[in-house]
């Protein structure tokens, strides 16, 4: 039995190799607290990480706030969540508004990166009059919503990350 616990090193292949210029890296090396106060809480840092911008998150929110919310009545900017296509995740809306009823549909009068297939009309109920047309990802097709005869977006099938 004991021999059947032995690991054999010969048919381990595995033989990691760090080298300099290794993007992914620790950024404290190594720490210091000697008994005698003088190095306690001494910190080696590394180098800063090229391509990391501390700032591209806040750019990023100012350049969406800017470029793709618009204001409402009292000329403020917000939305709900921003949804994603669950095939690809491709952004399709950045400004919606949750439904009242159903936490996972949301309302929104203009989504990107979709196409609204209008060859066909769709009806919820046999004499119904609205008429809904399907919502496609613009990039893997796959169904995220309806658009009304108003021109309003229903969402459904999407992933959202709360604003």
């Amino acid at each position: 039995m004991a021999n059947a616990m032995e690991v054999d090193d010969e048919d381990d292949d595995w033989d990691p190799k760090v080298a300099p210029g290794i993007v992914l890296r620790p950024h404290i090396v190594r720490w210091n607290a000697d008994a005698e106060g003088e190095g306690a809480g001494k910190v080696d840092n590394l180098d800063t990480d090229p391509l990391h911008d501390p700032d591209a998150d806040d750019q990023d929110e100012k350049w969406v706030a800017d470029q793709l919310l618009q204001p409402d009545t009292r000329n403020v900017k917000s939305t709900d969540a921003v949804l994603n296509c669950p095939g690809c995740f491709t952004p399709v809306c950045y400004q919606c508004q949750r439904h009242e009823q159903f936490t996972r549909q949301w309302r929104a009068s203009e989504v990107r990166n979709c196409i609204v297939d209008k060859s066909a009309a769709l009806s919820m109920a046999k004499d119904d009059p609205a008429k809904y047309f399907a919502v496609r990802c613009e990039t893997c097709k796959a169904d995220v919503g309806l658009q009304d005869m108003d021109g309003i977006f229903h969402l459904f099938h999407v992933l959202e990350s709360l604003a």
